[in-house]
Order: structure tokens, then sequence, then C-alpha cells
């Protein structure tokens, strides 16, 4: 009797046991993942087309909000002409410290390629522009020739529809050109103001 009084407590005793023991956590669900978004591959064809709405829309941009570009050599800055200096409107500062008035927007990164499209348009002709797109790097490569001139190689990061960085891939000019789009400082404009003021000094 006392041998089975005793199984009987044990019994109860691991029962208690049991009732009081943390119970087993449930499996936690993965979270999903969601898959990197990808870019689709262009054709050069499609290349060409998708990169001359981007020329178009960062010389707009440039013309109507003013421009700045920057390298470690140089830092070029265009106004609209309504805020333009003494009727100039956009010059350079090639450092540390020569200044340059800048006649003609086709010599400012964010428009050079938009009026080679856009001056091909006026002449009904394909404009002599190879283009290609890196899926990888979300990023536009150019090449033009000009003959005797020499030619233009470039690469191109883009940020909401604008050219944003210019990568020389001439390996004798190598460079690194950072556009940025309104907003301009004192500084900024210190360039124009100085390049326009130093050449009518010289008339």
């Amino acid at each position: 009797m006392k041998v089975l009084k005793k199984l009987v407590l044990v019994s109860i005793s691991v029962a208690l046991l049991a009732g009081c023991a943390s119970p087993s956590p449930s499996p936690t669900p993965s979270a999903s993942v969601n898959p990197t978004p990808t870019v689709a591959p262009m054709t050069p064809a499609e290349a060409k087309a998708a990169y001359k709405l981007i020329a178009q829309a960062s010389c707009n941009a440039a013309q109507s909000l003013g421009v700045v570009e920057s390298s470690e050599a140089y830092t070029v800055v265009s106004v609209n002409k309504e805020e333009g200096y003494k009727d100039y409107s956009a010059a350079y500062l090639e450092k540390p410290d020569k200044y340059g008035v800048i006649w003609e927007l086709t010599s400012i990164t964010s428009c050079a390629d938009w009026y080679s499209f856009s001056m091909a348009d006026e002449a009904g002709q394909e404009a002599a522009i190879d283009v290609t797109f890196d899926a990888s790097e979300s990023t536009y490569t150019t090449f033009e020739d000009f003959g005797d001139s020499g030619s233009a190689h470039f690469k191109y990061s883009i940020d909401e529809g604008k050219l944003a960085t210019a990568t020389n891939l001439d390996p004798k000019n190598p460079s690194v050109t950072e556009i940025r789009y309104g907003n301009l400082t004192a500084e900024d404009l210190a360039i124009l103001k100085t390049a326009v003021d130093q050449y009518l000094a010289t008339l």
C-alpha cells in the first residue's frame, strides 16, 4: 500500500510540474522577402529614345531653375535669363581662380546633348549620338564623334528623370561632374558675377 501511495504522489507531482512548465514557443513565421526590383534592359534604339527625354528634361530644368555643374577642376554656373547678371547668364570657374563667360548652353553638360538632339530634329536627321543602357547600374553611356574635333564619351547617372552625374570616359581627361538643379547659393552666383565683371573690364 505504501508503494502504491508513493507512485500516486509521484504521478501527481509530475503532472503539477508539467502544468507549471512554460509552453513551447510556436514557430515564428518567416518574414516575406520582397524581391529586388530589376530594371529591364534596353536595345540601343530604346536607350537613345529614353535618353533623349532625359536630356530634354535636364536642359529644361537647367534653363528654368538654374544649374551648377561641379568637378575637381571646375564649376559651371548657369541661371535663367531673368536672373542673369548684366545680360549674362552662364560662367565658369576653372580652379583655383580662372573665370570665364559661357556664351552658349551647348557648352554645359546638362544641355549639350539636348541641343544635339533638337538641332538634328530641326534638320530632319537622326542625332549622331550612340547611346547604350546598363541595366545593372541604371546608367546611360553616350558617344559622339566630332571628326577632327575629337569625340565625347560619357556615362551618366540619372536622378528624378534628369542627369545627375557625368563621368568622362576619355582616359586622357577623366573626370566626374555632379549636376545640381536650382537652389543656387550666393557662392554659386559670385562665380557668374566675378566672371562677367572680369570680362567687361577687358572691353
